[in-house]
């Protein structure tokens, strides 16, 4: 079982929830802010712990994910963990503008109009690959 970090915008919950469900029916698992970091914890400590013990990081992009600050820290600790970094763009029309310099040459999954099943089946694909 694969465990993947998921890094979003809060304005993005209801639609990346989708995903996270139909990730768990390919027995990937999704490490989520809102479900797994307690009250009182420290975030960017429990932020850091599950970027480390995640074989990859997909970062659900979104108008609302490029502005988020959280979502810009998690891009950026993944990058220094050396982490798998999976775009995928859930709304918005041009898929590379306003992309981080990180991620403006990765591959991307474009997630629009489609169903999460079909995207993660991708996601399985890439990740079944590297192990």
């Amino acid at each position: 079982m694969s465990k993947v970090f998921i890094s979003y915008s809060q304005s993005d919950r209801d639609k990346v929830a989708q995903f996270v469900q139909a990730l768990q029916t390919v027995n990937i698992t999704g490490w989520l802010d809102a479900t797994d970091i307690a009250a009182g914890d420290d975030i960017s400590s429990a932020v850091r712990n599950a970027l480390s013990g995640a074989s990859a990081v997909l970062v659900f992009l979104s108008n609302n994910a490029l502005s988020s600050r959280w979502v810009q820290f998690e891009i950026g600790a993944a990058e220094a963990l050396e982490k798998r970094i999976i775009p995928v763009i859930l709304s918005g029309t041009e898929p590379r503008e306003g992309l981080p310099d990180i991620l403006k040459d990765r591959r991307f999954i474009d997630a629009r109009n489609r169903p999460p099943s079909l995207v993660v089946e991708e996601i399985r694909r890439i990740l079944e690959r590297e192990n």
